[in-house]
């Protein structure tokens, strides 16, 4: 049978066992058969999957569904049910996602989909729910399609909001919960990766410069295992284990260590010394040396030997004859020499050479001694390395998370670990369990093969319950978990993703499914309803179990291997895959400049020529309109249904995206940049720089030609400007003077800035964005114009961090210049909705989405040896190991199963990438590799993808490549890269006269800013007195929740991690909360039900200004007639009565009772002050706060 054939007929290579296909024809015939089978199927399974009452893990092909099957299982569960009962509230159902977009997709779908619900007519929703529920229209009666349509309401008014949300986000609300119980700060900040890095670098820093004083030989140890980087590479690799390593005992952990590496008893130095020492035997060596340096013809590897042994014999420093020692048995590498240190002649001459020495067929003497001695000593440096990581590098962590504490702030780890250890360690997770077990009914889980092993625990920790106890008894609406991913697709292992870990979570819970119910609920979707039978088809033979000799995913046994099949919902619908040649090298040109850049890409070079065919590919299938499926029929292409991926952004990424922009095809740029690096960014810079230092002549040649003031031509404007000035005479001088009309604009401009140089950053910058030029085109508008559309996302992020930086301490243009330029980190852009654009991005980033046409032409190359050094073996024991050569057995072993596991990753990078191809796949690549080589890596994703495509049956040799499927004739050309969208209104462009300002938002303590008391801003005492009032107001907003009989020792526990506070101050802080909570007279502020920390939000009136009050009262007690909302005050000493009470703090209540009266009227609103010296409570009379109520209405 005939497999790819070349135009002519011509075979080109055998069909591959279980390869799919047959002529087209014939195939789409039988696949439209087919699909209409498997699309029954696949709405039975999706029904399945989405039954509210049963439990059920689902295992989805790429382009199958799953998401449409998370929004129909959270209806369902939502719905009322078919006998009568009531759906499942809100408020009971988590929905745990990968990303915040999958997140906001989700639940802007589920909203959606409520949202019709709530205005279609009868028939129409009988109709829609009996298809989601598989049930007869006519069984819903008047009052299910009310309840239907009465979701969008209680969605939308579930306190909090419907729970669909991230791992971390669900892990920072349950810390928000639980404080005391989790060991960290109530109101934690949760610190971005830039604020956490800073961070590390700093504790990084300050334990080196401490061993430098005291450690210094365990230093000069890390250093030298850091190579040319320096201790610090070995200590920044103690950053991702820092979850298992962080408050670790030094001296077990290097008893572990030891044990786990199998180190001798011996130093190193102890080890040479047996080696060439006291252990060598002097006299068979040295007869041995005389017998070679009596030989009359000696090969080079004779005299290699008598050179090393000569060092070993002699009195030279121990270390320089444990080197000679080595050579004789070792290559360069490090690596056992295959063949024997002499010549077969020399062997015959010498006595004792070949017993002592012989490598090649069975081991020396000698041989063997060293196998031992490079064993013994291999590990005893492995020990002595990590030993010295331990000890240098667990009081990084600890000034790490000690510095994170002094900030009251976790990092994203923290937040996962922190929920870990909450949920899984002691009676305090029971406690937090059984708080949680009452309003949590229902778990989904999103992309769970994207779950790393900690996150695993926490979700088995929430879902124990409902298998035991009460969770069990509950026939009628029994609590569920949903579970859907696929291992195929599981990418993020350095963030702990582990497919293995995923199918091993599955067959636990087939195991307890079958326990308690006899059997489990295990969908599978394997109809694809994204991409066309070609793509499929090819992914299938790609990914053929046979050619992997197993799983290609996963380390499961190969009996555990299922072949590869996806079902194409789009039976009907043809679609293409294209197998590009190699770009090969070019012969040896001398077209570059002899002084270009060490990293510069020859314009000939195989990456350039790639990108430009690929551009070219891109806007000749738009100019003669390629076809793609688009609203069921053939469309022409247009630059929006392009999606290029590769696998890293490097030198091919940057010249894809140079070569786009050469034929003026529509790019979004890059998915990821370093916010510096971007040139808009940086014009944005150059404002602050100048309103700053106006004399820096430079910074204001770049903003004249920058953009804001476009003085683009050097002859006749900045030249004539510039030229001719004096040693003193600045350009902003020259300016400023100058009376030609063409520069007053660029004069009034640069004035504005420093006439705003007090101003914050973004105050700043946000100005020269708003102003209006001459020819009337905003800053915005000349940036875009100059810069285009994919300046705007860095510019908007500069904006967001220039208004975090207002929000700090000591923020000034000074200090966010600096912050900026001393900052790395990558900006992440979404690609999702880069309407009308060419998008170019990572497969990592790509995830998700979809296009018409994919192009993979970053292909060639094979995988990277991964470069972590520290692994961690034996239950978390950590071994630092950076080169191969130096590995312990158990580190090879590690090695080797992580380079495995390195290769399952990269193809299932490779099937995400195939599979976000709905039409077309267009795979490319560039020479790599010695140019007599093929020009691609052994299994390389273009080797893989070269043998599955010679392997189809249809695929033919088109001259130009390797074609699967069908060639359809161009449509003409559609709306491509010169029409664009639609110009944007006449009005957009109209200067605003005025704006209606919206109400100002202001909280209830800062109404009576004239009357505000002064106070030195740093001075010590104020300090202290603000921490001891948070800890008093923290205390009395959680205590209140606990059991009274452990009120007192959980407070003074708490309070002794304070360790800034003296011993005193503790014990009185401790005395005035238990006083308060313990008067009888304030039963009634914290009796059961009360709320802390309510926030209370409302609109005012206030002088004919609409003011938005937000803020927060300490404690509010709700009742059927009246609301009692009570305010702590820590202030020493406390009034003698309500009416000698400050008048900023009548106000401020004056504004809250205002408030609730709108928002519960016909309850009596009862404002009090409870001061904690004494204690006293004073509740405030109307009479009392009627001037307050006055001077509210009347503007103040």
């Amino acid at each position: 049978m005939s497999a790819c054939r070349a135009r002519n007929g011509r075979s080109m290579a055998p069909t591959m066992p279980g390869s799919p296909g047959a002529t087209n024809g014939r195939r789409r015939m039988a696949m439209t058969d087919q699909a209409e089978t498997a699309f029954a199927s696949a709405i039975r399974a999706q029904a399945l999957a989405a039954r509210p009452d049963r439990s059920a893990w689902v295992e989805a092909h790429a382009g199958s569904g799953k998401t449409k099957v998370l929004i129909d299982r959270v209806a369902r569960l939502l719905l009322r049910r078919e006998d009568g009962r009531r759906g499942a509230d809100p408020d009971t159902i988590l929905c745990i996602t990968y990303t915040k977009a999958a997140a906001n997709e989700m639940l802007s779908r589920l909203f959606d989909r409520l949202g019709s619900w709530s205005v279609m007519e009868d028939a129409r929703l009988a109709g829609e729910l009996a298809r989601l529920e598989q049930r007869a229209e006519e069984s819903y009666s008047a009052e299910d399609l009310q309840a239907a349509r009465a979701l969008f309401a209680r969605a939308l008014e579930t306190p909090g909001g419907l729970r669909i949300e991230t791992i971390h986000a669900f892990c920072s609300r349950i810390l928000r919960r639980f404080p005391l119980e989790a060991d960290v700060s109530p109101g934690f900040a949760e610190m971005e990766d830039r604020d956490a890095d800073h961070l590390w670098d700093e504790s990084l820093a300050g334990e080196i410069l401490s061993a430098a004083e005291d450690q210094l030989d365990t230093l000069a140890a890390l250093s030298e295992a850091g190579g040319g980087f320096g201790a610090a590479a070995p200590l920044s690799s103690l950053r991702g284990a820092r979850g298992v390593l962080t408050g670790s005992n030094p001296d077990a952990l290097k008893a572990a260590i030891s044990d786990t590496v199998e180190a001798p008893d011996e130093t190193v130095d102890e080890i040479m010394e047996r080696a060439v020492g006291s252990g060598l035997p002097r006299e068979t060596l040295a007869g041995i040396a005389q017998g070679l340096g009596r030989l009359s013809k000696p090969g080079a590897s004779d005299t290699r030997l008598l050179e090393a042994l000569i060092v070993i014999l002699s009195d030279t420093p121990l270390a320089e004859r444990w080197a000679a020692y080595q050579s004789v048995f070792l290559t360069s590498t490090g690596a056992m020499r295959a063949s024997n240190p002499y010549t077969a002649g020399a062997a015959k001459e010498v006595p004792g050479l070949a017993d002592a020495f012989q490598m090649k067929d069975g081991d020396g003497h000698e041989v063997t001694r060293f196998r031992g001695l490079l064993r013994d000593m291999i590990a005893r440096q492995a020990y002595e390395r990590t030993a010295a990581l331990v000890d240098v590098g667990l009081p990084v962590l600890s000034a790490f998370r000690s510095g994170k504490a002094q900030r009251a702030a976790l990092d994203f780890d923290d937040l996962i670990q922190q929920t870990r250890a909450l949920l899984t360690s002691g009676g305090l997770a029971e406690w937090v369990l059984y708080k949680l077990d009452g309003g949590l009914t229902h778990i989904l889980l999103d992309e769970a093969q994207d779950t790393s092993p900690a996150q695993w625990e926490i979700i088995n920790a929430l879902v124990a319950e409902f298998r035991a106890g009460a969770g069990v008894e509950r026939a009628v609406d029994p609590r569920t978990q949903f579970t859907v991913g696929d291992k195929k697709q599981s990418i993020y292992s350095f963030q702990g993703a582990d497919p293995d870990r995923f199918l091993d979570e599955k067959r636990r819970f087939a195991e307890a499914e079958e326990t308690l119910h006899g059997q489990a609920n295990l969908p599978d979707m394997t109809m694809s309803f994204r991409s066309t039978p070609e793509v499929l088809s090819f992914v299938d033979t790609v990914f053929n179990s046979a050619r992997f000799a197993g799983d290609p995913f996963s380390e499961h046994p190969p009996e555990e291997a299922d072949d590869l099949t996806h079902v194409a919902h789009r039976a009907n619908q043809a679609g293409r895959v294209d197998l590009w040649p190699i770009e090969p090298h070019a012969e040896d040109d001398d077209s570059d400049p002899w002084d270009a850049p060490i990293d510069h890409l020859s314009e000939s070079s195989p990456k350039n020529k790639l990108a430009t065919r690929v551009a070219r590919e891109i806007r000749r299938m738009i100019d003669t309109g390629e076809p793609v499926w688009r609203g069921g029929k053939r469309q022409p292409a247009e630059p929006g249904d392009m999606l290029i991926l590769v696998r890293k952004r490097g030198a091919l990424f940057e010249a894809l995206i140079k070569a786009l922009k050469a034929e003026r095809l529509p790019v979004a740029g890059a998915d990821r940049l370093v916010l510096l690096d971007h040139i808009g960014v940086q014009d944005c810079l150059n404002l602050i720089r100048f309103a700053l230092m106006p004399g820096d002549d430079l910074t204001l040649a770049e903003i004249l030609r920058g953009p804001f003031c476009g003085l683009v031509d050097d002859d006749h404007e900045l030249f004539v400007l510039a030229h001719g000035r004096g040693k003193e005479e600045r350009l902003w001088d020259r300016l400023r003077a100058s009376p030609e009309p063409r520069f007053a604009d660029a004069k009034a401009f640069c004035e504005d800035l420093l006439a705003g140089r007090h101003l914050p950053a973004f105050d700043l910058i946000t100005r020269a964005l708003v102003t209006r030029h001459d020819d009337g085109l905003s800053g915005w508008d000349r940036l875009i114009q100059r810069l285009g559309e994919p300046a705007r996302d860095p510019v908007n992020a500069l904006l967001d961090r220039a208004l975090g930086h207002a929000m700090g301490e000591a923020a000034s243009l000074q200090t966010f210049l600096a912050e900026i330029e001393g900052d790395a980190s990558e900006l992440k852009r979404d690609l999702a909705e880069a309407h009308g654009q060419i998008r170019v991005m990572t497969v990592h980033g790509a995830k998700g989405l979809q296009a018409p046409i994919v192009i993979l032409p970053d292909t060639t190359s094979g995988e990277k040896a991964d470069t972590a050094s520290l692994f961690l073996v034996d239950d978390n024991v950590p071994v630092y190991s950076p080169r191969k050569a130096d590995d312990p057995p158990v580190i090879a072993r590690a090695r080797e199963a992580r380079t495995a596991a390195q290769a399952r990753e990269s193809r299932r990078l490779l099937y995400v990438a195939l599979t976000r191809a709905e039409d077309r796949l267009i795979i490319g690549g560039a020479f790599a590799g010695n140019r007599k080589a093929s020009g691609y890596a052994k299994d390389s994703w273009y080797d893989l993808c070269r043998t599955a495509m010679l392997s189809l049956t249809g695929a033919e040799d088109v001259g130009e490549g390797l074609t699967y499927g069908e060639v359809a004739a161009p449509l003409g050309k559609g709306r491509g890269a010169g029409s664009g969208p639609p110009g944007a209104p006449a009005w957009t462009r109209q200067v605003v006269t005025r704006i209606d300002t919206a109400p100002r938002v202001t909280a209830p303590s800062r109404l009576l800013t004239d009357t505000a008391p002064v106070t030195q801003p740093f001075g010590k005492a104020r300090a202290a007195a603000l921490k001891r009032g948070q800890l008093i107001h923290a205390l009395l907003q959680y205590l209140p929740e606990r059991p009274e009989a452990g009120r007192e020792a959980e407070a003074r526990a708490w309070l002794d991690r304070h360790t800034d506070l003296a011993p005193d101050t503790r014990a009185e802080i401790l005395t005035v909360t238990m006083a308060t909570l313990n008067e009888p007279g304030f039963a009634a502020v914290f009796a059961p039900g009360g709320r802390a920390e309510a926030s209370v939000v409302g609109e005012l009136t206030s002088g004919g200004e609409k003011l938005i009050i937000n803020g927060r009262v300490d404690r509010l007690v709700i009742t059927g007639t009246d609301i009692l909302l009570v305010d702590y005050k820590t202030d020493r000493p406390a009034p003698a009565s309500a009416e000698a009470v400050e008048p900023s703090y009548l106000l401020q209540m004056a504004a809250y009772q205002m408030v609730l009266e709108k928002a519960f009227p016909g309850r009596t609103i009862r404002p009090a002050l409870l001061y904690t010296d004494g204690p006293k409570l004073f509740e405030l009379p109307p009479s009392l706060l009627q001037n307050s109520r006055n001077r509210l209405a009347g503007g103040i």
